[in-house]
């Protein structure tokens, strides 16, 4: 009895659905003459600063710690008698460049 009641009701619900095959496959179908659209061409974005003006700070104070952790490893490398010394110029420097850049800080508190 239940798998009449399902039989019958798949029936009518296909029925209500029914679709042309054949328009849905002339749509569907790209011919010769049809071709699929093209897209946009891509636009390159306009630079966010000027080449002219100096880096950010972070970008100033990235570029200062890569050069600090260089001249780490390099300090890493000599014998102990001037790796102290070494270290001591590395971390100097640094902090002087660190000074140096605080002017192109945004937030003034």
């Amino acid at each position: 009895m239940n798998k009449l009641i399902l039989i019958s009701s798949l029936l009518a619900l296909g029925a209500c659905g029914k679709v042309d095959m054949g328009a849905v496959g002339a749509t569907a179908s790209n011919t010769p003459d049809s071709a699929p659209p093209i897209a946009p061409p891509i636009i390159p974005p306009d630079e966010a600063t000027t080449p002219m003006e100096p880096p950010s700070y972070e970008v100033s104070i990235a570029a200062a710690a890569a050069a600090r952790n260089k001249a780490l490893e390099r300090c890493a490398t000599q014998p102990e008698a001037v790796r102290t010394q070494c270290e001591q110029e590395a971390n100097g420097a640094f902090a002087k460049n660190e000074a140096d850049l605080q002017d192109l800080r945004g937030n003034k508190e």
